[in-house]
C-alpha cells in the first residue's frame, strides 16, 4: 500500500543536506593517500640522521639511486626482464617529472641543511596550497564551500602543528617555497600521466632523472662522497619508505582523488613523523603539536565531505 505525501510537508532534495558519505572508490584514493603520507615522513627522519654525514649534494644522488634500484628490483621481479610498454610515449612528462622533482629536492635538502628542520616543514606546508590552486586551474576540480573551508583548516592545523617562533631566515624561507612550487607542478604532471604510464614506472624513472641530475650537480660540486655503514643502512630503508613507495602510493592515490584532495592527505604527514619520533627516540609531542594534530584531522574530514542524494519521500 502506497503512503500518499502530505501536500504540507517539503520534498527534501540533496542539496539542503550534506552527509560524510564517500565512494568507494574515494576510500581508497584516501587510504593510498594516507599511506603515501606515513611513508614519506619516513624521509625527514631517514635524511636528517644520514646529513649528520653528507652534505645534501653528497646525499641526494645516492637516496635518490637507492630509491631508483628498489623500483627497479620491483619492477623485474613482477614483470621480468623487459622494457615497460608504452614507454617511449612517456618520455616526455618522465623526464619533466624528474626535472621538476630534482629542482625540488634539491633545494629542500639544501634548506634543511641551512635552517631549522621544523621551520621548514610549517613553510612546506604551502605545497598543498600550491597544489590546490593548479588543481582547481588546470584540472578543473572544483569543490564545495564547505571543502574549501576543510582545506584552509588542515593547512592551519599542520602550521599550528610544526611552528615555532625564532628568527626568520629570508633565504631560507625562499628555497622551501620554491621547492614546494616545483613539487607541487610535478605533481600536476604525474596527474596528468598517470593514465599513459603506470605508478611503478613513473616513480622509478623520476628517481633515476632525478640520480643523474644531482649526481652531475655533486660531481661538479666535488661535494661526492661515501657512506658509513650506518648513513647506508638509514638510505637503504628510508629511500624504500620515502622517494620509492610513497610515491607509488601517491600516484595511484591520483586515479581515484583530486589533486587537491590527495595534497591535502598527504599534508598529515607531520602526525606520522610525531609518531615516528616517539617510537625511535621517545620524543613526546607537545599539546600545540597535540592540537595541532586534532585541528588538521577535522580539516581533511570536513574537506572529504560529500552530498548524498537523499531519495523524495513518496518515491
Amino acid at each position: 500500500m502506497k503512503i500518499n505525501q502530505p501536500s504540507n510537508l517539503p520534498i527534501l532534495h540533496s542539496s539542503i543536506l550534506p552527509f560524510f558519505h564517500p565512494s568507494n572508490r574515494s576510500l581508497k584514493g584516501v587510504a593510498l593517500a594516507l599511506a603515501s603520507s606515513a611513508c614519506i615522513a619516513v624521509t625527514f627522519i631517514a635524511s636528517k640522521q644520514a646529513m649528520q654525514e653528507l652534505s645534501p649534494l653528497a646525499f641526494t644522488p645516492i637516496w635518490f639511486a637507492v630509491a631508483s634500484a628498489w623500483g627497479a628490483g620491483v619492477y623485474l621481479w613482477q614483470q621480468g626482464p623487459k622494457l615497460p610498454t608504452g614507454l617511449s610515449a612517456s618520455i616526455r612528462p618522465i623526464l619533466l617529472l624528474g626535472l621538476l622533482n630534482g629542482l625540488a629536492n634539491f633545494l629542500f635538502f639544501t634548506s634543511i641543511d641551512w635552517g631549522d628542520p621544523t621551520l621548514i616543514a610549517f613553510f612546506s606546508r604551502s605545497e598543498t596550497i600550491y597544489s590546490v590552486l593548479l588543481g582547481a586551474w588546470f584540472l578543473g576540480e572544483r569543490m564545495r564551500g564547505w571543502q574549501w573551508l576543510g582545506v584552509a583548516i588542515a593547512i592551519a592545523g599542520t602550521g599550528a602543528m610544526t611552528f615555532r617562533a625564532g628568527t626568520l631566515v629570508w633565504v631560507v624561507m625562499g628555497l622551501a617555497l620554491a621547492s614546494n612550487f616545483f613539487l607541487a607542478w610535478s605533481n600536476l604532471v604525474a596527474k596528468k600521466s598517470i593514465a599513459a604510464a603506470p605508478p611503478l614506472i613513473l616513480s622509478t624513472a623520476r628517481t633515476l632523472v632525478m640520480t643523474l641530475m644531482l649526481g652531475l650537480f655533486g660531481w661538479a660540486a666535488g661535494e661526492l662522497a661515501w657512506p658509513g655503514l650506518s648513513t647506508w643502512l638509514w638510505i637503504v630503508a628510508g629511500a624504500f619508505f620515502g622517494p620509492f613507495l610513497s610515491y607509488v602510493l601517491f600516484y595511484k592515490s591520483l586515479r581515484y582523488l583530486d589533486l587537491s584532495k590527495g595534497a591535502v592527505i598527504r599534508a598529515t604527514q607531520p602526525l606520522f613523523v610525531a609518531v615516528y619520533g616517539l617510537a625511535l627516540f621517545g620524543t613526546v609531542i607537545n599539546f600545540q603539536q597535540f592540537f595541532g594534530g586534532l585541528v588538521m584531522t577535522a580539516g581533511v574530514v570536513l574537506m572529504l565531505w560529500e552530498q548524498k542524494r537523499l531519495p523524495k519521500i513518496g518515491d
